[in-house]
């Protein structure tokens, strides 16, 4: 994982990071994991973010980009980015439970924002995305709520050197 705060990082020293923020800034948090991903030829670059909000006060970010040299059609991409949230997501949880982070207790709302929508291209796999996440364990939220896919992984799928 990656963070402009902290440099690169493994998923322990993410959860490490993420309990010293939560105990260092008391509050009401939401964890968020969404991917973007973007086309450049004949690869896709996947970008996954991990967000820890502090409701109304603020965020820190983390994420990984992973590049995979093929062609993708966009409902296979939407698949491919619910998977990579659902992965991180699992690792998350995973590290959190093996750390026994006091700080974490909201880990159990994770969401994973899925960059689909009931408008658009992608409105026909919507309910087969939301049910793969939903049947992951996870809470899914869709355009317009999916800021996380949106937003941050979005930013990094620009940046794509």
């Amino acid at each position: 994982m990656k963070s402009p705060t902290y440099g690169t990082l493994t998923i322990a020293e993410t959860v490490n990071n993420i309990s010293t923020f939560i105990k260092s800034h008391p509050g009401d948090y939401k964890f968020i994991v969404g991917t973007d991903s973007q086309m450049y030829g004949n690869s896709v670059v996947f970008v996954t973010a991990l967000i820890i909000h502090r409701i109304g006060k603020g965020a820190i970010y983390f994420y990984d980009k992973k590049w995979i040299r093929r062609k993708f059609g966009l409902a296979d991409r939407m698949f491919a980015e619910a998977g990579y949230s659902i992965e991180l997501a699992s690792n998350l949880v995973d590290e959190i439970n093996r750390q026994n982070c006091p700080f974490c207790d909201d880990i159990s709302k994770l969401e994973i924002h899925i960059d689909v929508g009931q408008n658009g291209d992608t409105r026909e796999v919507v309910n087969a995305v939301v049910g793969m996440v939903k049947g992951s364990g996870f809470n899914a939220k869709v355009k317009p709520d999916s800021y996380g896919a949106s937003t941050v992984a979005d930013k990094y799928t620009k940046h794509y050197r």
